[in-house]
């Protein structure tokens, strides 16, 4: 009933947005974002009346459809679910709490790919990421986790390519480079981008740090 409502309070939005669909179950959501693409998703964090179903749907729509920007729709916020929301592939987040239209706005800013999250969720997410230790691409045995074609597309993310670009480059189809960059988020125990690109900035800086030691110890 509170899905029917919302959908209905969306849909008198008509001239800032459009709905295509609503449900409440997993399975017909990933089946209604295959059938419609929809610029934006907004997932409530229980659904399936499961208390992971939205983040479970968030990580699978990461892979089969990353053009949809998704809002993960929270209880309530605290620092716990906000950093999940995200490391799973939120592009926003909203509390069920929230006034009806700070969820609208927070909608049109994802559509204009822009992150939603409030001052004080931010400082969630920056304290999070600077406590983070880094992702470490070789074993404790110093063996590379990555394949080489895996090591070429975890550069390309971290340059800014998107996966049709990556796609381009390599000469591989757009869902091959879905499929490595799953494994590559699986063999560094990442799950988006954002982290990708983390850990790119945290190596350069040790290897920055090394570099000054070995020319001081020279």
């Amino acid at each position: 009933m509170a899905g029917q409502l919302l959908c209905r309070a969306l849909k008198g939005q008509r001239r800032q947005l459009v709905v295509v669909g609503c449900t409440d179950t997993p399975n017909e959501f990933l089946k209604q974002v295959a059938e419609h693409e929809p610029d934006v998703a907004v997932v409530s964090s229980n659904l399936g009346s499961d208390p992971q179903g939205g983040l479970k749907i968030l990580r699978e729509l990461r892979v089969s459809s990353p053009t949809t920007r998704p809002i993960l729709l929270l209880d309530c916020s605290d620092p716990e679910q906000v950093i999940d929301a995200f490391s799973a592939g939120a592009k926003g987040v909203a509390c069920q709490t929230d006034p009806f239209e700070v969820l609208c706005k927070c909608i049109r800013c994802v559509h204009a790919g822009q992150i939603w999250a409030n001052s004080r969720q931010l400082q969630w997410i920056v304290k999070t990421l600077g406590d983070r230790e880094p992702v470490r691409m070789v074993s404790v045995k110093g063996i590379p986790l990555l394949s080489r074609r895996e090591e070429q597309v975890a550069k390309m993310v971290v340059e800014g390519l998107t996966n049709q670009e990556i796609a381009g480059k390599l000469g591989v189809s757009a869902h091959t480079v879905k499929n490595h960059l799953f494994r590559i988020y699986e063999k560094l125990g990442i799950s988006s981008r954002m982290e990708l690109n983390l850990y790119a900035t945290s190596s350069r800086e040790r290897s920055r740090r090394s570099s000054i030691t070995a020319r001081e110890d020279a």
